[in-house]
Parts: structure tokens; C-alpha cells; sequence
């Protein structure tokens, strides 16, 4: 990849439509029996005293290299404005996916608890847009890209959080467990989980 002048991403090379389609089915759509699934959970790290102060990028190293230190079961990571991201491991069921990040999370809100952060269940920060925590190339061309449709792409970058269900595709023929049933139902329930939060 390199960059062109707008700061986005050009690629080298032409890609068909058939070779992209191919890459997809290979590494997203492996089909088979639906049986491992996980999740990928998104916090707003705050002030423990008042949610309303910024925290500075030097708390949040200090904080994210005391996790570091912690054993956990699922991958941590941080996003581009300071949010952790705590991504579990496939589970056989759904409690032991719940279970894993359960455990994992209580050993996070310890270390933080230490030093006077916590984490916050919210979708985006209520009041305010943190400094870009993270700078990676990759960060800096979103970053570049989104800007120009206006000031949204940054706070989504800095200061929202979600949730990520990751299921196996499903069986290559129809029926309730196929991959084609379980995309269309995915889509369909995306409004109503949506709506929810």
C-alpha cells in the first residue's frame, strides 16, 4: 500500500472482483458446523473520581503497562483514542465465553481501580473527545480519510465503544444452521440490537 497526497491509502495493485471474492470466502466464510464463538468488548477508561476529567496519555500508559502485567485469557489491546479492548479467546458455549471475559474484566477493573480509573460500559464519551492516544500509520490514514467528511470519523475513532459477537459461519447448504440463513438473520437482528442500545 502507499499513500497518496489526501493522506489515504491507494493500493499498488488491481484486485478483481472474483480474486476478492475468493480471499472472503476463504477466510471469512469457512464453513462447517457452528461451534466457537467470541466476543470483543470496548471500555471507556475514566477518571474513578469524576468521569468528566481528562485522562492524560501518561495515566493511560502507566495503567495499560500495569495490565500488561496481569494474566489474561483474552488478547488486550487499546484503540486509537485510549479505549481497551478486551478480545476472548473461541469458547465451545456461550458461558464459557461469558465466564472468560467475566474473570478477565475483574482482574482489569483491579489494576485500573489502583489507579484511580475505571472502566465505562457507554457507547461513545458524554463529555468530551480525547487526544488521539495511539499513533500508528494506519490510524493516521483513517484518521486523514475521515476528515474529510467532517468531525464524526474522529470521535468515533477517540471516543466510542462496542461490542463484537464473533460466530462461525455455518453449514454451506440451507437450513437453520446454514451460512446464508445465519448472515441474513444476522443483518435482520442488527436493527433490533441497535435500537436496544
Amino acid at each position: 500500500m502507499s499513500d497518496s497526497a489526501g493522506g489515504c491509502v491507494e493500493p499498488r495493485t488491481v484486485v478483481t472482483e472474483a480474486g476478492v471474492e475468493a480471499l472472503a470466502r476463504g477466510i471469512c466464510f469457512k464453513t462447517g458446523p457452528p461451534r466457537r464463538l467470541g466476543v470483543e468488548v470496548e471500555w471507556l477508561v475514566h477518571e474513578l473520581r469524576d468521569p468528566r476529567l481528562s485522562v492524560s496519555p501518561e495515566r493511560l500508559e502507566a495503567a495499560y503497562a500495569a495490565l500488561r502485567t496481569v494474566t489474561l485469557r483474552s488478547a488486550l489491546t487499546v484503540e486509537p483514542g485510549g479505549q481497551l479492548e478486551l478480545s476472548s479467546p473461541p469458547a465451545a458455549s456461550l458461558m464459557e465465553c461469558v465466564r472468560t471475559v467475566s474473570a478477565d474484566l475483574d482482574a482489569v477493573r483491579a489494576v485500573l481501580r489502583e489507579d484511580g480509573l475505571v472502566l465505562a460500559g457507554l457507547g461513545h464519551d458524554p463529555w468530551r473527545t480525547p487526544r488521539r492516544f495511539l499513533r500508528q500509520p494506519r490510524y493516521d490514514a483513517m484518521e486523514a480519510c475521515l476528515d474529510r467528511t467532517g468531525p464524526a470519523g474522529r470521535a468515533m475513532m477517540r471516543a466510542s465503544a462496542s461490542v463484537q459477537v464473533c460466530v462461525d459461519a455455518g453449514y454451506e447448504e440451507p437450513g437453520p444452521l446454514g451460512h446464508v440463513r445465519r448472515w441474513w438473520l444476522a443483518h435482520h437482528l442488527g436493527a433490533v440490537l441497535v435500537a436496544v442500545f
